[in-house]
């Protein structure tokens, strides 16, 4: 039984302290020149930011201890931390015993910024869901272990980062990753991504358990592309509206056209667009939308919570 819904941006700052995040705004946004709005973004602003931001993961993982989920199925992409330049499964389900990574791996020589995470798989649920994705007309490829490309962690940033700040160690469930390919091509279409995350709620309502979903990704972002450190609210508020309006299936019409804002991280809004095929009809609440150059993206969090009052 599905029983709450979570999209989250999924980006270094959310784990950084503010005096880290100059330094990690530069390195993304290289030698791009940046919008003028960068540059009121000063030390209050981002204090003010840091706090928001605290609170707006905090009510998630309010909502997600309320909801006492059995297991949580998370959907992210990987960008070559599991698979390798020369395998890009557009789908595929982590069905292993257990799953470790690290949150910021580019951090791994700074003590007490990386954290390594632990986290108890579920083979029985990641092979239902590989046999009922494959019923209903998709193809995932089925995985029972990490290390394909040699690196010393398994799991990538888009699952390692929300697992930390969810908490989901301390939780104590068992967690399944689903990978969706949202950078490299051929991609999978927005209408593509809907009808996944449709089909998923439906193997998700034959379990006996009650079961959580996180879609982890970014809104609009470019990092190290030619659009880093520039963000366009004007899509990302018209994607907000449309979940927090229960009119999720309008997302399919993204990626149906070329265009320089939906490249690059902007692809990561395929994660929300699956959710939005789990949810259907159901309203989202949105927590928040903090545009932060700091960050090189649009921060969003929303939750849909089907047998919940609203949170606030």
């Amino acid at each position: 039984m599905f029983v709450l819904g979570i999209a989250c941006s999924h980006a270094p700052t959310l784990l950084l302290p503010t005096d880290m995040w100059e330094e990690t705004y530069r390195a993304m946004a290289g030698d791009v020149p940046q919008p003028n709005a960068a540059s009121s973004e000063d030390k209050r602003t981002l204090e003010d930011t840091r706090l928001r931001l605290d609170s707006g993961i905090e009510k998630m993982k309010q909502m997600l201890t309320r909801s006492r989920p059995d297991a949580i199925v998370i959907i992210g992409d990987d960008q070559r931390e599991v698979f390798p330049s020369w395998l890009n499964p557009a789908l595929a389900v982590f069905c292993g015993e257990e799953i470790s990574g690290h949150t910021l791996h580019n951090y791994r020589n700074r003590p007490g910024i990386n954290q390594k995470i632990n986290l108890a798989g579920s083979p029985k649920l990641g092979r239902d869901i590989v046999s009922g994705l494959i019923e209903r007309g998709f193809d995932p490829l089925a995985l029972a272990k990490f290390g394909l490309s040699g690196e010393e962690y398994e799991i990538g940033h888009a699952f390692a980062r929300p697992a930390h700040f969810l908490g989901l160690a301390e939780l104590g469930v068992p967690v399944v990753p689903l990978f969706l390919n949202m950078y490299y091509d051929p991609l999978p279409s927005g209408q593509r991504c809907y009808d996944m995350g449709a089909a998923l709620r439906e193997i998700i309502d034959d379990q006996s358990q009650r079961i959580a979903v996180v879609a982890s990704g970014g809104l609009s972002h470019d990092p190290l592309g030619q659009r880093a450190g520039w963000i366009d609210q004007r899509l990302d508020r018209w994607v907000l509206d449309r979940v927090a309006s229960g009119d999720g299936h309008a997302l399919t019409s993204l990626y149906t056209f070329e265009s320089d804002t939906l490249v690059g991280g902007t692809g990561e809004i395929r994660s929300w667009i699956a959710m939005a095929g789990a949810v259907g009809a159901l309203p989202a609440e949105v927590i928040d939308y903090v545009p932060l150059h700091h960050a090189v993206t649009g921060l969003g969090f929303a939750v849909w919570a089907p047998h919940e009052p609203s949170y606030n």
